[in-house]
């Protein structure tokens, strides 16, 4: 059994040597609707981005800064602190939000999106 390296067929070579094509946007980008979506969509994934991140970083910093406040027990005379349902919490939060995402993602934006592919089909 012989291996040898893939070559380019001449057909390759030539395409590879021909003048790129211009790109040019699809014409849906430069609609006031799309564009609104667009923004709508942004926002909202970036306010949800800040939510999580003031969440995560003020569990780890109250760690670092004020760890008794985490270690205070859940019930007096037993191990477990409320640290770790706040940490368990954590982990809801994140799924919640990911799941309100993907819940507004396939229900608003989806329906705005074919209402703006029909607008332009028309």
């Amino acid at each position: 059994m012989t291996h040898t390296a893939p070559t380019l067929s001449a057909h390759a070579s030539h395409a590879r040597d021909a003048a790129p094509l211009p790109l040019t946007p699809h014409p849906m980008l430069g609609q006031p609707a799309f564009e609104r979506l667009h923004r709508a969509r942004r926002r909202f994934s970036w306010a949800l981005t800040a939510a999580m991140l003031t969440i995560y970083f003020g569990y780890i910093l109250t760690l670092a800064f004020r760890p008794a406040w985490l270690a205070i027990p859940v019930a007096p005379g037993h191990p477990t602190t409320i640290g770790i349902p706040i940490g368990f919490g954590m982990f809801v939060i994140t799924f919640a939000l990911v799941a309100l995402y993907v819940h507004r993602t396939n229900t608003v934006y989806d329906r705005e999106i074919a209402a703006i592919r029909a607008g332009a089909q028309s």
